[in-house]
């Protein structure tokens, strides 16, 4: 997942890294609830939520295409 988030986000994304794993309670037997941390950046000046919105939401779509993943946020 982190290398497929890594690509899809292009040259905005500067990272991603996985911060959290749960699985137990409120979480489905066989699943496993996921928390990524994704840091855009340019270096020729600030993003906007113009920016980063369109590349957040082309990595949800992706994943959840490809991968069948549930996002909950």
């Amino acid at each position: 997942l982190q290398r497929a988030i890594a690509h899809t986000g292009g040259e905005l994304l500067e990272s991603v890294s996985l911060f959290d794993q749960y699985m137990g309670e409120g979480v489905p037997a066989g699943q496993r609830s996921l928390a990524f941390r994704l840091t855009y950046r340019r270096s020729d000046r600030t993003l906007t939520d113009e920016d980063i919105n369109p590349v957040h939401q082309k990595i949800r779509d992706m994943l959840e295409e490809k991968f069948q993943v549930s996002l909950r946020s």
